[in-house]
C-alpha cells in the first residue's frame, strides 16, 4: 500500500507540473463503497460489467466486488461469469456455466475531477484484483456522463502556453493514460507506448512516451518547430508505470510527428479537461446495478429463442403436371416394373422406406 501511495503522489506532481485549470487533482485516497460514477449495469457488444459491492467485506477491506456476465454463443446465452458470494442464488447451472463464479475485486482512485461538476466526467485508476494473482492490475478510466473510457486524455496547461484557443477546446496538450484492453476475468494488457498530442491551430503534433526504469521527475520536455518551442512533461505516471518522451537527463524531444490529423470521433466533458477518444469501451445501460439485476438480464437471454433458419431453397410454384408424367409412364415397361417393385415392397413392410 505504501507504494500505491507513492505513486499516486508521483501523478499528482505530473499535473501540477503542467499547471492544471479547470481540473484538480484529488488526494488519492481510495474511495468507499462503489464511486457514484460507476453505479449501474454497464453494457458493450460482448459483455455487461457491474462495479458492485461485495457485502462480504464491508468491515473487512475496502474492496469492492464486480459482476462480469459474456455474452457468449452470438449474443444467445449470458453467462455469469464473475460475481460477487452474494449474487450466486438463482444461479443458473448448466453445460455453459461453471459451477463456482470467479471472485474479483476492485478498489477506486480518484485522480482528476472537474471543480463543480464531479458528476459530469472523472479520471480514476480502479485496482482490479484477480484470482491467483498477487498483485492488483492497474487500469486507468475516465467517465464522462454515461460512458466509460479506457483510451483517453486529460489536459494539461502549461502557464506559458500559447496554443489553447478558448474558441477551439481541442487546442493544447493532451495527456495520454496507459490504455488498457479491458475490463475482464484475467489480467489485462496495458500499452507499452503512449502518444499524446500537442494540438495547435495549425498542426497536431504527436510526442511518443515510452515505457522506462528511470525515476520520476518534475522536468518539462522541449520540441520546436520552426522559431516556435512548445514545453510539455518529460514523465508520464500511469497504471504504476513510469512513461518518458526524452532520454536520460536530457529535455529535448526528437521526432515528433506533425500532421493535421485531429480527433474525428471523440468525446469532450463539460469544462473540455477530460476527452474520451474513438467510442467508448463501456456504456451505462441502467442505473442500479444488484442481484436483481443480474438475474433479470440473465432471464432476458435465457427466454430468447434462435429465429427457424432459412429454407436450403427458396419457395417455389412449379406444376409437375402429373397426369402428363402418368401418360409418359404408362407405355414404359422399366418404370412399370419399378413401380410394381415399390409396391410389393410396401404391401409387405409398412411403415419402412424402399431405401432402408
Amino acid at each position: 500500500m505504501k507504494k500505491a501511495f507513492e505513486k499516486i503522489i508521483l501523478l499528482c506532481a505530473l499535473f501540477a507540473a503542467a499547471g492544471t485549470v479547470a481540473a484538480q487533482v484529488t488526494d488519492g485516497a481510495f474511495s468507499v463503497g462503489v464511486p457514484a460514477p460507476f453505479e449501474g449495469v454497464w453494457e458493450r457488444d460482448d459483455r455487461y460489467v457491474i462495479f458492485s459491492y461485495n457485502e462480504e467485506n464491508k468491515q473487512t477491506r475496502q474492496k469492492e466486488g464486480a459482476a462480469i456476465m459474456l455474452k457468449t454463443f452470438y449474443s444467445w446465452y449470458l453467462d455469469r461469469t464473475a460475481e460477487p458470494a452474494s449474487f450466486t442464488a438463482q444461479r443458473t447451472l448448466n453445460d455453459s456455466t461453471c459451477p463456482e463464479p470467479e471472485r474479483i475485486f476492485i478498489e477506486y482512485r480518484p485522480l482528476v475531477t472537474n471543480k463543480g461538476s464531479a458528476a459530469d466526467a472523472s479520471v480514476w485508476e480502479i485496482f482490479l484484483w484477480l484470482p491467483r494473482l498477487k498483485e492488483a492490475s492497474v487500469i486507468p478510466v475516465a467517465i464522462i456522463g454515461g460512458n466509460l473510457y479506457l483510451n483517453f486524455a486529460v489536459k494539461l496547461n502549461a502557464e506559458n502556453d500559447q496554443a489553447s484557443d478558448k474558441d477551439d477546446p481541442l487546442t493544447g496538450f493532451w495527456c495520454k493514460m496507459s490504455e488498457a484492453d479491458g475490463v475482464k476475468v484475467c489480467q489485462p494488457v496495458t500499452s507499452t507506448d503512449i502518444y499524446s498530442t500537442y494540438i495547435t491551430k495549425d498542426a497536431v503534433y504527436t510526442i511518443r512516451y515510452w515505457h522506462t526504469d528511470m525515476e520520476y521527475t518534475n522536468e518539462m520536455a522541449f520540441f520546436s518547430d520552426g522559431g516556435q518551442t512548445f514545453s510539455v512533461v518529460k514523465h508520464i505516471q500511469s497504471a504504476g508505470k513510469i512513461y518518458t518522451c526524452a532520454n536520460g537527463r536530457s529535455v529535448t524531444i526528437r521526432n515528433v510527428q506533425k500532421t493535421n490529423d485531429r480527433p474525428q470521433v471523440y468525446e469532450l466533458d463539460s469544462k473540455a479537461q477530460i476527452c474520451g477518444l474513438g467510442q467508448p469501451y463501456l456504456k451505462r445501460v441502467q442505473d442500479i446495478g444488484n442481484q436483481e439485476a443480474v438475474v433479470a438480464l440473465a432471464k432476458k437471454y435465457f427466454a430468447q429463442r434462435a429465429p427457424n433458419p432459412d429454407p436450403p431453397f427458396p419457395p417455389s410454384n412449379l406444376d409437375w403436371h402429373m397426369d402428363q408424367i402418368r401418360q409418359l409412364e404408362s407405355g414404359n415397361q422399366i418404370i412399370q416394373a419399378v413401380r410394381k417393385r415399390q409396391k410389393e415392397f410396401a404391401e409387405k413392410y409398412p411403415g419402412r422406406s424402399h431405401f432402408d
